[in-house]
């Protein structure tokens, strides 16, 4: 992801210089929080439905948990853990099933993210911060001539994120992450689901 080179080389820079004064412990400790997730998806499906596409945009709220500690007094690692409070939709597709049209459609639901996220303060009240997470979720599927099933993926994401200090409680920040699940069968077809994510952040640290 261009944005993602982009947003490290910013902060290799920033952090270069320096910055006076400024301490992470402010991003340390307990941080409780809620955030609004919005993603493009796309399911890839193969078996009857080949070489098919189904795609959607979707809105989804989960809750947020994590533990900061910092290395120095630029440098922190955060570890957390996310969980969807819905369903993602990955849309439908329609395709031949002998002489009938099939449609099929995913959605993924019970999604599960544990992540860790290394961060360089940038500025006062600032975090800039890389990701590397574990994704897991139930893929529930829809067929108009198979039938319904469900079944589980599991999968990684990367992403970069900034954090604000708006008080000494208070956090925001938003996060761009890239997820890929495992390609997972179902009956008569398979599919391979992933997305891309803007996330807004809302925390209360402890």
């Amino acid at each position: 992801m261009k944005l993602v080179a982009k947003s490290i080389l910013f902060a290799a820079i920033l952090g270069s210089t320096g910055v006076a004064s400024a301490q992470v412990t402010q991003f340390s400790g307990f941080t409780l929080g809620g955030d609004i997730a919005f993603r493009n998806n796309r399911a890839d499906f193969d078996g009857y439905a080949n070489n098919r596409t189904a795609s959607a945009h979707d809105t989804t709220a989960q809750l947020d948990f994590s533990y900061g500690m910092a290395l120095d007094e630029k440098v922190q690692m955060t570890f957390g853990v996310t969980y969807d409070l819905g369903k993602t939709n990955f849309g439908s597709q329609r395709y031949r099933a002998g002489s009938r049209n099939a449609d099929a459609s995913l959605k993924l639901s019970q999604h599960l993210s544990i992540y860790a996220a290394p961060g360089v303060l940038v500025a006062p009240n600032w975090l800039l911060y890389g990701k590397l997470a574990y994704h897991r979720a139930r893929g529930e599927y829809t067929d108009s001539v198979f039938g319904n099933g469900k079944t589980s993926h599991s999968g990684y994401g990367y992403g970069v994120g900034m954090s604000y200090a708006a008080s000494e409680h208070v956090r925001l920040g938003v996060e761009v992450q890239q997820v890929k699940f495992s390609r997972e069968s179902n009956g008569a077809s398979s599919a391979k689901p992933s997305m891309t994510e803007i996330a807004l952040k809302f925390g209360y640290r402890f």
